[in-house]
């Protein structure tokens, strides 16, 4: 029986992620997170996609531009043969805590309620902090049987695994 208790990052993922954060600093911004579903179903990310241009970043929202994140998934897709496709998504909290938050927990359960995102159990990542540090931490969706309890029972804490890629 899959575990899915560790999340996999390397180094230079999370490394990007902390760019695009400090870049924004202090408005919210976030992408995608790309990669595969180990045998044990352990979540392994391989590749992040940011904002896009069009995507509108404020104090406490970040609105993702739709076509330019469709676009890349498309292309990662292809690029891996199909072996690679969506996970989740992940944002940032500048000076906030490193916790999803209701509307975080609202979106994690629409996602997986989406068919066509492809996933049941999507992850959602949050890097909260400043350009002084930032903290990761996150959650992956169990099960949508949890509707109306979702927001306390439904999400199981990432087990994050920072790893450096074998070349």
């Amino acid at each position: 029986m899959p575990t899915g208790e560790n999340f996999w990052l390397p180094i230079d993922v999370r490394d990007r992620m902390v760019d695009l954060a400090d870049e924004k600093f202090p408005l919210e911004t976030g992408g995608m997170l790309l990669g595969y579903q180990a045998d044990n179903g352990d979540a392994v990310v391989t590749a992040i996609i940011g904002p896009g241009p069009n995507a509108r970043h404020r104090r406490y929202r970040f609105t993702p531009d739709p076509d330019y994140q469709q676009a890349q998934l498309e292309a990662h897709f292809w690029k891996t043969d199909g072996r690679e496709t969506y996970l989740g998504d992940w944002h940032t909290h500048p000076r906030g805590p490193c916790a999803l938050t209701f509307m975080d927990k609202r979106t994690l359960h629409r996602i997986a309620c989406t068919t066509s995102s492809g996933t049941t159990r999507p992850i959602m990542m949050v890097l909260a902090g400043s350009g002084e540090g930032w903290t990761l931490g996150g959650a992956r969706y169990l099960s949508a049987r949890y509707r109306l309890c979702f927001i306390h029972c439904g999400l199981r804490p990432l087990v994050i695994r920072l790893f450096h890629r074998v070349t």
